[in-house]
């Protein structure tokens, strides 16, 4: 049933590019993002060019956990059992420095969300699992919903959920229309948090165990927001076309297709399972939003580019990251980007994410290798 959809939908797209014209499956999906088929081209082949990094870093964990092999059921396993739990308080005080830290405006703006309980952390029975920050209409400030439970990832989620809701709070002065980014821009702010907090919290903890499992943890999250992203997108473009060319696709094949486009992210450094194959029947994003997942790496690799420009830049590099949360969607990311110097034609951009998660990777060996792993 579920490939006979598959097979439906598929079809159904097809059919709405050649009657609007569209020359690719994707276009559709560039011209809602407000980007081209070059530059969402270019950024796949920079993310697929450093397999190498996810391949050194399984083989790591590999060791770290003590396997003969590392099977795909084993890559999320965690590599610190007992990590440190973190009260609200010592959350609400650590997320509220980082964006302090930033800029005074930031920092006044989240006060507010902590202040004017405008955040839903508290576990409730029947409460609804999931993160989110609600944004309805701009003259309503943003609310955020969540469930805390004290973990390191809680926290995480927290700065990641605030920075949506800085940049709701800073777009809405826009209007309905222009208020909401396209995907592409959509995770900048709340990524840009996370990572201010991650570096708040490498700071706190210095153990060197907790560090590994907290750098551990955030190169898997990466990975799977930049490698696995293109390697979804990639099936969905070996699905369209083989759908096109051979007509309605078994299961097997939808398997096989599956495989194709995961072996070159885990290379010899993961078993891929028999029944992981079958994995590409439970993504929602293939059914309902075509060629959505790029759009991940795209804004996670962003991210990681003006992370490292505020490290050169800091204080200069503020005013120009507030602007260009405040203009929303007014603009598309390539003529918000420039307006920091960044070209997103330019091929080499991603390469500088990239090299940032192999330099992690390279950290992540070296306490390895400190504590005898």
């Amino acid at each position: 049933m579920l490939s006979y959809l598959f097979n439906t939908l598929v079809l159904d797209h097809q059919n709405d590019c050649e009657v609007r014209k569209f020359p690719t499956p994707m276009a559709s999906r560039h011209l809602a993002n407000e980007t081209s088929a070059e530059m969402v081209q270019a950024l796949m082949d920079s993310v697929e060019k450093h397999g190498a990094t996810v391949h050194r870093y399984y083989k790591l964990k590999k060791r770290l956990l003590g396997l003969p092999s590392l099977e795909d059921y084993d890559r999320y396993a965690p590599i610190q059992g007992d990590m440190p739990l973190v009260s609200w308080q010592d959350a609400s005080k650590l997320v509220r420095e980082s964006y302090h830290a930033l800029s005074p405006e930031a920092g006044k703006i989240i006060d507010q969300f902590f202040d004017a309980n405008w955040i839903d952390a508290e576990l409730r029975p029947g409460k609804r699992g999931g993160a989110f920050s609600s944004s309805a209409i701009p003259s309503v400030h943003p609310y955020i919903l969540m469930s805390y439970t004290g973990k390191m990832r809680d926290v995480s989620t927290l700065a990641h959920e605030l920075g949506h809701g800085l940049h709701q709070y800073l777009s809405r002065k826009n209007g309905y229309l222009q208020c909401d980014t396209p995907l592409t821009t959509a995770e900048t702010a709340s990524v840009f948090g996370e990572m201010l907090v991650f570096k708040k919290l490498l700071e706190k903890y210095q153990e060197p165990k907790v560090r590994l499992a907290l750098l551990c943890g955030k190169l898997e999250d990466s990975f799977a927001t930049v490698f696995r992203q293109v390697v979804l997108t990639r099936f969905e473009q070996k699905m369209h076309k083989a759908r096109k060319e051979e007509g309605e696709l078994s299961s097997e094949r939808f398997n096989t297709l599956w495989a194709e486009a995961n072996q070159p992210m885990f290379g010899d450094s993961v078993n891929l399972s028999e029944n992981y194959g079958y994995w590409w029947s439970y993504i929602g994003h293939f059914i309902h939003v075509p060629f959505y997942c790029y759009a991940y790496s795209f804004g996670e690799l962003l991210v990681f580019a003006l992370v490292q420009k505020y490290e050169q830049e800091k204080e200069s590099f503020v005013p120009k990251y507030m602007d260009l949360l405040s203009r929303g969607g007014s603009e598309s990311p390539v003529d918000l980007l420039a307006r920091m110097n960044i070209d997103l034609n330019d091929p080499g951009f991603w390469e500088l994410g990239l090299k940032l998660l192999d330099r992690m990777v390279t950290e992540v060996e070296e306490l390895a290798t400190q504590l005898g792993k």
